[in-house]
Order: C-alpha cells, then sequence, then structure tokens
C-alpha cells in the first residue's frame, strides 16, 4: 500500500504542480502556477488537494463549483492526476478520489462532474471504478483572448 498523505494544496507545492502539470501538456510558466494557487487559495471557492509522498506532491485534485440552472450544485473537477509510471499510482489515486469525494460531500456538493481525455485510460478506469458514468459525447472547445 502506498505512503501517500492527501492534504489542502499550499502555495510551497507550485514547483510539482508545475512539474505535474507538464506532464500532462500544460506548458504554464511555474511562477503563473505560484500566482494561481495563491489566488485560488484566497478566493475560497475552490477545492485543491495534493497526494505527498517523501516531501513530494505526486498528485492532485482541484474541483471548482459548477452551478447549472439544469441541476443540483455539483463540484467540476478541473484537474485530477497523478504523477506518471508511479509504484501504488493507482492506490494513491484511489487515496486522492476518495478525500476529493468526502471534500465535496463536506461541502453540500451533490455531485462531482468531470471531462476527460480519452487518451488517459487509466484515470477512466479510476473513475468508472468509483462509480462515474458517460453521459455525453462532446468536443472540448477553447478561445483564448489577446
Amino acid at each position: 500500500m502506498s505512503k501517500s498523505v492527501v492534504r489542502i494544496m499550499t502555495t510551497q507545492d507550485y514547483e510539482d504542480i508545475h512539474a505535474l502539470n507538464t506532464e500532462l501538456g500544460y506548458a504554464y510558466d511555474k511562477d503563473k502556477v505560484y500566482k494561481k494557487i495563491i489566488a485560488i487559495l484566497e478566493a475560497g471557492n475552490d477545492i485543491l488537494l495534493v497526494a505527498e509522498m517523501e516531501g513530494h506532491v505526486v498528485g492532485y485534485a482541484h474541483g471548482a463549483p459548477y452551478e447549472t440552472l439544469y441541476a443540483d450544485n455539483l463540484l467540476n473537477t478541473v484537474c485530477f492526476c497523478v504523477k506518471e509510471n508511479l509504484k501504488d499510482g493507482e492506490a494513491i489515486g484511489n487515496e486522492l478520489y476518495e478525500a476529493f469525494e468526502a471534500r465535496a460531500k463536506k461541502f453540500g456538493y451533490k455531485g462531482i462532474r468531470l471531462s476527460l481525455d480519452l487518451e488517459r485510460e487509466k484515470a477512466h478506469e479510476l473513475f468508472i471504478k468509483h462509480g462515474f458514468e458517460t453521459k455525453r459525447s462532446m468536443n472540448h472547445y477553447i478561445k483564448y483572448f489577446q
């Protein structure tokens, strides 16, 4: 079994978070990651958890309120990741997910929503194991403003 600890993210985690984001294909400036963590923690609306092993963050979960006019309040999974090729990665992912869900329930969310890259097969397995169902087939669009 893994020897990870799941806890709330802190600003000191930014370098490990940056490395995990890079593994996911997000080339976002390390200093901006640091500033984003500060801003999100100060706003106090999101759930930011990390899985830590031997002093390093090896996974994180970020959830934000998802309010619509067609469903009860949900927690939108902005990011959920565990370091690639990590021994006990599946166990760490399960621990992180269980803490994430417990926190969502604690704050009154009625469920968890997520969008997931089709290529992240291990993540699909983890979420299906935890009772998630695919509801729609959708494309993901982003428009950045200059």
